[in-house]
């Protein structure tokens, strides 16, 4: 428990955000300079959205607000640290070169969280060993607890001890070591205000680093909600969260949530046994919930949508189908083609008009076209022949065959399409074509979205479809409770229309 300390529960649209908001405020109001506000989190979705709204609302730029960071990066900058010192992905590959593992990690350095690219055993060894230390447990007692049967405890204590053999060696730490580091050597300046959001999904590690923060912080603020704690794979102990603060205040009123939606959301949350009774309001609105069989039904033809699923594979099989169904999508952000991409689409077909289109954007288009083969647009080492051209410089078609090394593409009545220049192949291109027939825009963000329910934690969309399907191992696992909250997540992020897709695989949650 962190003695003073006030909880701040935010149940889903409750405003959270805001509060903390009209907190910071107050404090400013108060005479409290921004540099003695510390707003810390595991999340950097979380901390930009405080950034950029306390920007915009006190008039402040980001040097005004040196502590609005997550943990990771507090840890980074206290320490001393440069990325050059952090392990990435090239060491991970070294790594599993000398110990015979293949260690394919992503790694995201806003939340210190390594993801495996793939699920091969290596990467499994890296986040089994990431997560014993992030739960302050032996390795024996984390390898135990997960009933880790497809990896060997003695291969994870070699690789163990192999990864603090390297980062000694190489002078390097790990996400993992900015936090233990800050625990056991930073000297904590002192603050007014020590803001700590999205409490619930602390690991007992981060607990630490925030318990020795707030000895040094004049009030404590501890913003979550444990009803959306779905990070227990990370290390997470939601009881934790439950158990910190003496004192608690519950927002009461959802102004995301209309009726339906919200009765939907209490029939499952009201199936976690291990959390704290809250008793919030829906807003005035009814909304809509609809069932289906499957996405055909869904009227994706207009508004905006965000279909969620409960893992990665599910999301994906999803993606295939709306694919398949004719519609430009996004997954956690990324559409078919890139931005880059679209951008190089926009870029040949104005220069096939006739304009004259600036200079970066003929780099981009350059640097995406082919340039060898039958089918190159521009010869090889033609982007240097750029850099004679004025950044300010727009350039012609013309222009650039003539100086500036692109290969002449038909002629006026019959230059190949955007989708040929940049070597998409049949079915993209075909896929595109259609896509544009309809009516979209592939140069701006698609409507329809595709996110996993921890992905879309914080999110919203006025029309929200929530896939049933799930997992042996998500359905059998020994904490029930956070399949309830994962779904709980799911279904309380639409703001107007709940589309529940029931389906045909042996493993559904039942609603």
């Amino acid at each position: 428990m962190i003695p003073g300390s006030t909880q701040i529960f935010g149940p889903p649209g409750c405003g959270k955000t805001e509060t903390l908001m009209r907190l910071i405020e107050d404090r400013l109001n108060n005479g409290v300079s921004p540099h003695r506000i510390t707003f810390v989190s595991f999340s950097r979705k979380s901390i930009q959205e405080a950034k950029d709204r306390a920007m915009e609302r006190f008039g402040l730029d980001a040097k005004a607000l040196p502590h609005f960071r997550t943990l990771h990066s507090t840890g980074f900058v206290a320490l001393g640290l440069s990325y050059g010192d952090v392990l990435s992905g090239p060491d991970y590959r070294a790594l599993g070169k000398m110990l015979g593992e293949e260690f394919n990690m992503n790694v995201r350095p806003e939340d210190g969280v390594l993801l495996p690219t793939d699920l091969k055993r290596g990467s499994k060894y890296i986040q089994i060993i990431d997560r014993a230390r992030y739960r302050m447990i032996p390795l024996e007692q984390e390898w135990k607890d997960h009933d880790t049967h497809d990896i060997s405890l003695f291969k994870a204590k070699q690789i163990a001890d192999q990864i603090v053999e390297y980062k000694t060696k190489l002078g390097k730490v790990d996400y993992v070591d900015m936090i233990e580091l800050y625990v056991k050597t930073v000297e904590v300046a002192p603050t007014t205000v020590l803001i700590v959001d999205e409490a619930q999904d602390l690991t007992p590690l981060q607990w630490e680093m925030v318990k020795k923060m707030a000895e040094f912080a004049e009030e404590v603020w501890l913003a979550g909600d444990d009803d959306q704690a779905i990070h227990r794979w990370t290390g997470v102990d939601v009881k934790q969260f439950i158990n910190m603060s003496p004192s608690r205040i519950v927002l009461d009123q959802s102004y995301r949530l209309p009726k339906k939606i919200f009765d939907v959301g209490e029939r499952i949350v009201k199936r976690i046994k291990d959390r704290v009774p809250k008793y919030y309001r829906p807003t005035s609105e009814e909304g809509r919930v609809t069932w289906h069989y499957d996405l055909e039904s869904v009227p994706l033809d207009r508004g905006s949508w965000t279909i969620m699923g409960r893992t990665n594979a599910i999301v994906m099989d999803m993606a295939a189908e709306v694919q398949r169904m004719g519609y430009y999508y996004s997954v956690k952000g990324s559409p078919p083609i890139s931005a880059a991409q679209a951008r190089a689409i926009q870029t040949w077909r104005e220069l096939c008009n006739g304009a004259k289109v600036d200079l970066h954007l003929i780099k981009e288009l350059y640097d995406l076209v082919p340039k060898q083969g039958d089918k190159a647009v521009v010869r090889r080492g033609a982007v240097r022949l750029l850099e004679s051209v004025s950044p300010d410089d727009t350039l012609s078609l013309t222009q650039l065959e003539q100086e500036f090394g692109m290969i002449p593409q038909g002629d006026l009545l019959g230059r190949p399409d955007a989708f040929e220049v940049l070597n998409l192949g049949n079915d993209m291109r075909l896929y595109l074509n259609h896509i544009e027939a309809s009516g979209e825009d592939i140069t701006k963000p698609p409507r329809i979205k595709l996110s996993t329910f921890h992905a879309m934690k914080g999110g919203e969309d006025d029309n929200c479809i929530v896939n049933l399907a799930t997992t042996k191992t998500c359905a059998e696992s020994r904490f029930p409770d956070d399949e309830h909250r994962a779904f709980y997540v799911g279904v309380t992020r639409a703001r107007k229309e709940l589309h529940l897709v029931d389906t045909n695989r042996r493993y559904n949650y039942p609603l």
